[in-house]
């Protein structure tokens, strides 16, 4: 089968995988030897075993940030983008980040490849809330609240290991200053799904810092 013929079929899509080609490519040899050709050949890129998009359609993308999201969601789901990076899109974390992460309920894992690295984390399914939805071709990215990513981080960050206290809180370099009364009073909120001496220390901190 011609690439041509693939991307004809695949216009609609933004990432395609394995299971979509074989309804086009009933042999498996020749498609097996395709995929592999156009690998080598830089024409499409793998974002995971069996998962991929046309290198040209991203090259040609104007907004990369957020082909990049919407495939986060898509490398594992469920899954909403979070954490340090949605962190850094609201500058409350001022150190570079260098991956795509988010919160899940399946297991944490990573993915790499030529356009980057995903990370993604397991949270329990009733903290499993607090994103929204933002659009991309049609095509819905979920995506946590800037209140929300301040949670998940310092959840995971101190579900494990010693308590909270202002100096290893202090220690994070967070900008705390951008969040409003709004943010402020939708993060507290999520205090409500958890309980336990750990998030009640948490959560008298920072209402002293914040």
């Amino acid at each position: 089968m011609k690439l041509e013929t693939i991307k004809e079929k695949t216009k609609d899509l933004l990432i395609f995988n394995k299971n979509y080609l074989k309804l086009l490519e009933k042999d498996s040899n020749n498609l097996n030897a395709n995929i592999k050709y156009w690998l080598k050949n830089n024409n499409i890129i793998s974002l995971k075993n069996g998962t991929y998009i046309f290198k040209d359609v991203y090259n040609k993308e104007n907004n990369k940030d957020l082909y990049l999201e919407y495939i986060a969601n898509q490398l594992l789901k469920p899954s909403y983008l979070s954490l340090e990076y949605v962190l850094a899109k609201y500058q409350i974390m001022s150190e570079p980040v260098r991956s795509l992460t988010s919160i899940t309920l399946k297991g944490s894992r990573d993915f790499n490849n030529k356009l980057g690295t995903w990370r993604y984390y397991q949270m329990p399914r009733e903290l499993f809330t607090g994103f929204y939805s933002i659009s991309f071709k049609g095509q819905d990215i979920a995506i946590a609240s800037k209140a929300k990513a301040l949670f998940d981080f310092l959840y995971l960050r101190f579900r494990r290991g010693p308590m909270p206290n202002i100096e290893n809180i202090k220690q994070l370099h967070l900008n705390l200053e951008n969040l409003n009364k709004n943010d402020k009073k939708e993060f507290y909120s999520f205090f409500k799904l958890i309980s336990g001496k750990r998030w009640d220390a948490l959560k008298e901190i920072l209402k002293k810092t914040l």
